[in-house]
This record gives C-alpha cells, sequence and structure tokens, in this order.
C-alpha cells in the first residue's frame, strides 16, 4: 500500500461517518409535508369570522370545495385549499375514504367557516375559525369509511404561531373532543379526520396541560449531523491538499 492510499483512509472514514451521521439524524427528525407549504410570500393576516375579541375580519374567510369523482362505488381522491395567502383550511380525500350510495358519480366535500356554534371549549381557547367540514352527494350526507392512510387530512393555519401549539378539536353531541395533531409547518396543524362535523383548533388553558401537539422537523438532531458533514468535508479537503503538496 502506497503511503498517498494509506493516508486517503482517515479522509474517507471521517466522509462515511459524516453521511452516517447525517443519514441518522433525518431518520430521527420526523417531519410530515403541508399540503400548502408557501410560495415565498407572507401569510397575510387571519381571517375570522368571529374573533376571539367578537368581531369579524375586514376581509371575510373563504371555503374549500371540490369535488370527488366516483366510479364502482369507489370515491376519488382529491384536495382543496381555502383561498387566503396562506390557506386557512385545507382538506385531502384519498381514493376510498368515503363511501358514496349506490348510483353517486360524484361527491361534494366542501369545509366551510362559521360562526363557533356555542362558546369555546371548556378547557381552551380558539385559535382558528371553527370551520364546519361536509361531504354530499344528490342532497345527502356521505360517511367518511377511511381510516389510517385512507382516512381523510385536515391542515389548518392558526392565528398565532405562539407556542405551546394549539390541537385539532371537533365538536360531537355538543361536546369538543381533542384530536390527535401534528404541526407541519411554523403554523399549521394536521390531523385524520374520522368524522364530518365542526372542526377548530384550540390552545389549551395552563390548567388544561399539554395538548398534544407535536411533529415537524428536530432541529437540533439535523444542525448536528450537518455540522459534521461540513467538518468532515473540511477534513478531507485539508487531507487532499496536503497530499498534493507531498506527491509534488
Amino acid at each position: 500500500m502506497t503511503g498517498g492510499a494509506a493516508a486517503r483512509r482517515p479522509a474517507l472514514r471521517w466522509l462515511a461517518i459524516a453521511v452516517l451521521a447525517l443519514l441518522g439524524a433525518w431518520l430521527l427528525a420526523p417531519a410530515a409535508v403541508p399540503i400548502y407549504d408557501g410560495i415565498g410570500n407572507p401569510d397575510e393576516p387571519y381571517r375570522w369570522v368571529q374573533s376571539p375579541t367578537g368581531t369579524p375580519s375586514k376581509k371575510a374567510p373563504t371555503t374549500a370545495t371540490v369535488v370527488l369523482p366516483v366510479a364502482k362505488g369507489v370515491s376519488g381522491a382529491g384536495y382543496a385549499n381555502t383561498k387566503e395567502t396562506g390557506p386557512q383550511i385545507s382538506v385531502y380525500f384519498p381514493a376510498g375514504a368515503l363511501r358514496p350510495a349506490a348510483g353517486v358519480t360524484s361527491v361534494t366535500v366542501t369545509a366551510q367557516p362559521v360562526k363557533p356554534p356555542g362558546p369555546p371549549p371548556s378547557n381552551g381557547s380558539f385559535t382558528s375559525n371553527v370551520y364546519r367540514v361536509t361531504a354530499t352527494a344528490g342532497g345527502a350526507d356521505v360517511p367518511i369509511v377511511g381510516t389510517g392512510n385512507l382516512a381523510p387530512t385536515l391542515q389548518m393555519r392558526a392565528a398565532s404561531v405562539k407556542q405551546p401549539g394549539p390541537v385539532f378539536e371537533q365538536l360531537a353531541n355538543g361536546r369538543w373532543t381533542q384530536a390527535k395533531t401534528l404541526r407541519v409547518g411554523n403554523d399549521i396543524y394536521q390531523t385524520q379526520a374520522s368524522a364530518f362535523g365542526d372542526w377548530a383548533l384550540v390552545r389549551p388553558s395552563a390548567a388544561a396541560g399539554s395538548g398534544k401537539s407535536g411533529g415537524g422537523v428536530n432541529v437540533g438532531l439535523l444542525a448536528a449531523g450537518i455540522g459534521v458533514l461540513l467538518l468532515a468535508i473540511v477534513i478531507a479537503t485539508i487531507r487532499t491538499v496536503r497530499l498534493r503538496q507531498v506527491a509534488r
């Protein structure tokens, strides 16, 4: 083995260690990709139907609507965003998420902002509008049957980036019930919907404790992995330069 080859081995070893560290950081840093991830423009101020102070916004919030095709009794996939700059709600329905009646050829899904049907949950305060999510075909409601990866996905933008973040809650039988929530953006949160109805983001009060809002990229792990990779590249470059100088 030549002296140059022997000297190159530590540099290659450092590079291999750095790549493995970066790969490990990515694997240990869970992240979900938002339906809407921005277009480089800042989000506009939140549009309220009725803000926590009781007043509406100057601009009315918009509605998200999508028509899903139905073939052989199976609903097709589709998604829709509201029209704000920084949509306030996005809905995604994978194929097979709904069970339309026989003979139905399409299903209309709507996420409409509505005035809160009552006071906020006793365990917190609204940080978004209440959105009434429905699916209809021929004037009849269409139920959700998809679970797991086939369940509909809702993403909502909170009116504030304040942390701890809010959680999704659904109004069912006059009671707000918390749903599993994942933070997928600076102020964007995601859940899987098991039923239609009224949905909102709610920031739990201090007394209520932790709403299970989490997720996003583990920035510390990624930064550590990238730092190790950069260090390895610098070491490998220095060793390569020295080897060339010795060869001359």
